[in-house]
């Protein structure tokens, strides 16, 4: 049986077991036990199968393999499941900048650090470009009809993606439509900066920063994408974006095992799975809670401005489904607001380390005042920063692709459909790559040096696979580091514990000092 005869086959064991729309074929009468031995059938099949297509690659350095479970065994012993980036780093070290795993079905999975290899992979020409989906949220979505029509913009491929993003992402990645959301983006980031002088003890020190980053970063997205402001930078408020973004951190860690854990969910309703589908359907009860207040108050409100752009120009597209239209914004808000908090938490925890380059950024902008697109311009150390914060710890440290056409990388031949894992992140580590590698140097982004390979710093994705939200969680970073340099220079003590949870992110609870100029 092929790759997508397993993935079939384990979408209706998943149908039956979440009891949802009933699958094309009733297993409801086989046992348990029987499941399972067919699933390993399955599995010895799909190891035979695919050894016939790793044949057509050139054989490429690798940790050793094991039936049944590829290499997926070494996320379960050597390395931390937690600590993946770390894991990652040390198999570069042992294999070369060029290395192969395997999945538990036996299909290759190849990891490149090398830049001319990462920019033959990301730069191929597509129209379409294929992304491996998230497996996880395929058999989900598919089980439930009556909320996904697709499996939204992230995971489609082909047509379908392309209608998707057609319909879906052109004012997100408009600059009118960033230009149109500035004033309103001041306002959130000047309550945000209200909210950490009230949280703000007597030593400068904010505890818990980063669950007030995840509210700042809800109030940004849900004003972007609902047009609306909703509350959650108030002092007092609800634990509504507590548990919201308690479901996403539960969404992506889930998404995380499934791909690098026991592939057991597939067959069975794992602790696993039900963790995900969990997280899921909270993600989705409290988002379509936020948009029905986001159409309640725009439907009162007379005002006409950049705020309701987004959201309107979503819900009265007649080429979209509604339920895709939902299932957009609920991955735009979800993925948007988490990207952005971590973001800001690495920025200032990197930029700790320079006070002279705070001074610096604190030099280029006004006094106080809200902030425009030209006093923007005028404080090229505020890019800086950003830049070189995105090179040393990206959110997302690696970009899946699957090749559309044979290629050869690094000397070693890939047939078409392999699974490439194009680790940027780690690349912009090396030495051959940037000097001095290690270090927070955000002048590198002022100046002539070599090597400089500005290409692969790539947070946010390459092509047409790019995160749509990139100008948006640019231009709140801009303004919010900007502002926070009008009143403070920032200080953290010891080190940023960093983990892997789909995304990097900081190790909760995070707590820094903010100490008056």
């Amino acid at each position: 049986m092929s790759l997508p005869g397993v993935f079939l086959f384990s979408h209706y064991v998943e149908s039956f077991w979440t009891h949802a729309a009933p699958p094309l074929v009733d297993w409801s009468g086989v046992p348990t036990l029987v499941l399972l031995v067919a699933a390993v059938m399955v599995a010895a099949t799909a190891l035979v199968a695919r050894a016939a297509d790793t044949k057509q690659a050139t054989r490429l350095p690798g940790p050793p393999g094991l039936p049944f479970l590829g290499t997926r065994w070494l996320f379960w012993s050597r390395y931390k499941m937690n600590k993946l980036h770390e894991a990652y780093e040390d198999m570069f070290r042992r294999y070369g900048p060029v290395f192969a795993e395997t999945t538990p079905g036996g299909a290759m999975v190849v990891s490149i650090a090398e830049r001319a290899a990462l920019d033959a992979v990301l730069r191929t020409p597509a129209k379409r470009p294929y992304r491996p989906p998230t497996e996880i949220i395929q058999v989900y979505r598919r089980s439930r009809p009556d909320r996904y029509a697709s499996d939204g913009i992230v995971n489609e491929q082909g047509e379908k993606w392309f209608h998707l993003r057609r319909h879906l992402t052109a004012e997100l990645t408009s600059p009118h439509t960033m230009q149109s959301f500035l004033p309103e983006l001041n306002s959130i980031c000047d309550e945000f900066l209200d909210l950490l002088h009230s949280c703000r003890g007597a030593d400068g020190i904010v505890y818990g920063f980063d669950q007030l980053t995840n509210r700042m970063g809800l109030e940004s997205v849900c004003g972007l994408m609902l047009g609306a402001r909703l509350g959650f930078l108030e002092r007092s408020m609800s634990g509504r974006a507590a548990t919201l973004a308690a479901a996403v951190k539960a969404h992506f860690r889930a998404q995380r095992d499934s791909y690098y854990g026991a592939p057991l969910w597939k067959f069975a309703p794992t602790t696993l799975y039900r963790t995900f589908v969990r997280s899921e359907e909270t993600i989705h009860t409290i988002v379509s809670d936020l948009m029905e207040e986001a159409k309640s108050r725009s439907r009162d409100s007379a005002h006409d401005d950049g705020m309701q752009e987004i959201f309107l120009k979503i819900l009265e597209n007649p080429a979209l489904d509604m339920r895709d239209k939902k299932a957009a914004v609920i991955d735009f808000i979800t993925a948007g607001f988490e990207t952005l908090a971590n973001s800001l938490v690495f920025l200032l925890y990197l930029l700790s380390g320079r006070p002279d380059w705070q001074e610096r950024i604190r030099s280029e902008v006004p006094c106080s005042g809200e902030l425009r697109a030209k006093e923007m311009a005028a404080a090229p150390s505020i890019r800086a920063a950003i830049n070189e914060a995105f090179r040393l710890l990206p959110t997302a440290p690696f970009l899946a692709r699957l090749l559309e056409a044979p290629m050869t990388v690094a000397g070693h031949k890939l047939p078409a459909g392999t699974f490439v894992l194009a680790h940027t992140g780690a690349a912009c580590r090396r030495e051959e790559n940037f000097w001095r590698a290690q270090e927070y140097l955000p002048e590198r982004w002022l100046m002539s040096r070599e090597p400089h390979a500005a290409s692969l710093v790539a947070p946010f994705g390459r092509g047409r696979r790019m995160c749509p939200g990139k100008r948006f969680v640019e231009l709140e970073l801009h303004l919010l580091l900007a502002k926070i340099m009008q009143r403070w220079r920032v200080v953290f003590d010891g080190e940023l514990d960093i983990q892997f949870d789909f995304l990097l992110s900081p190790k909760s609870p995070v707590s820094l000092r903010l100490v008056d100029w």
